[in-house]
């Protein structure tokens, strides 16, 4: 349990320290945690990483702690943990892919959540029609980097440290030898 709550306070603390924007590793955290969490803690651990430091840093930038667009984005992260946890006893290649799409689907959900219920840059809401919902899909590209970037970088790092924990704590192979 303390490594989960140092492993959730780590990452409440990365989100305020200077980084680039949506370089972050809450999508990661949600993927790996379904794949390496025991199952009771796959999808609360990093939920509760994620919404503690969203709550902070909406009260922190003026916003009210429960931003609706930001409930649309905490059913992404679920639903990447759900991801992560259907895939946990597959394959390294249905696991890769998953690390590839998460920035993706999160990019597609987010911007989805931003048009139906956020504002434009201007400080409008987006028309409620297809050229709208394109509008905010293009204004959301420049985020998309940062994204792609975090959910890839802290995907290596997670997977790296669960290999390195599996390693160490790995029970020693016993050779049988008939006599």
């Amino acid at each position: 349990m303390t490594a989960i709550a140092t492993l959730v306070i780590s990452i409440v603390v990365f989100r305020f320290l200077p980084h680039p924007a949506n370089m972050a590793p809450i999508g990661a955290f949600a993927l790996i945690g379904g794949f390496h969490l025991g199952r009771r803690h796959a999808l609360w651990v990093p939920f509760l990483a994620t919404f503690l430091s969203d709550i902070a840093l909406n009260l922190q930038a003026g916003y009210p702690a429960f931003h609706a667009p930001r409930i649309i984005d905490w059913v992404a992260f679920l639903l990447i943990g759900l991801a992560g946890l259907s895939l946990r006893d597959r394959g390294w290649i249905p696991k890769l892919t998953a690390v590839f799409v998460t920035p993706f689907f999160f990019f597609a959900v987010s911007n989805f959540g931003v048009w139906l219920a956020g504002l434009d840059i201007a400080g409008a809401p987006y028309p409620k029609t297809a050229a709208g919902l394109a509008s905010c899909y293009a204004a959301g590209l420049p985020f998309l980097r940062g994204t792609l970037a975090g959910d890839w970088i802290f995907s290596a790092i997670f997977l790296s440290a669960a290999a390195l924990v599996a390693a160490k704590f790995a029970a020693p192979v016993r050779s049988l030898t008939i006599r």
